[in-house]
């Protein structure tokens, strides 16, 4: 019981000391937004710093199987670059809840929003 108290509380300023899955972000650029379809409306997905910022707080690692059960395919995209301890990254936010976020060594990572799940599980 002990344990779990000390994992529990030390979880729990982790999360306040890394506001985001890579840890601190700073220098939040958006380079595009409202790339894609027309018919998808796709030149009014706008997102701001502080969208990507949000974005980053509340997302988790998923697989692309996850990404595929559990979230709608958003066509509509905007991409920038933001700072962490590491380096530079470069990030690519799809409208409906996903994103891919891509280190300085070339590896790439698939994050999703749990707020915008939408799991068609049991139609």
């Amino acid at each position: 019981m002990f344990g779990l108290s000390v994992l529990l509380a030390t979880a729990a300023t982790y999360a306040e000391s890394n506001p985001s899955l890579i840890g601190p972000v700073s220098d939040i650029v958006v380079i595009a937004d409202g790339l894609g379809s027309e018919q998808e409306n796709c030149q009014s997905f706008k997102v701001s710093e502080a969208m990507v910022a949000d974005f980053l707080r509340h997302a988790i690692l998923i697989t692309h199987r996850q990404e595929h059960d559990w979230y709608l395919h958003g066509s509509c995209q905007a991409h920038g670059t933001l700072s962490t301890r590491y380096g530079k990254w470069q990030w690519q936010l799809l409208n409906l809840g996903t994103a891919r976020i891509t280190a300085v060594t070339g590896d790439t990572f698939v994050l999703g929003d749990p707020r915008e799940e939408s799991s068609l599980e049991g139609d």
